[in-house]
């Protein structure tokens, strides 16, 4: 039924937003602010060490 609908919507030119639910949005928050340290370290010893000279990434 659900699936029907969005046909619908779509074949009359109107978007359909798909939202997560609140436990996924949840789960995603969660997800992303775990990673954030690993993100933070990551950057900071990429500005720290200088790139190779050859390749021009970090070593």
């Amino acid at each position: 039924m659900e699936n029907r609908r969005r046909r619908a919507d779509a074949t009359t030119g109107s978007a359909v937003l798909i939202r997560p639910s609140p436990q996924q949005f949840v789960e995603s928050a969660t997800d992303l602010l775990d990673r954030i340290p690993t993100l933070h370290h990551a950057i900071r010893r990429d500005r720290l060490i200088p790139p190779s000279r050859l390749t021009h990434q970090p070593h």
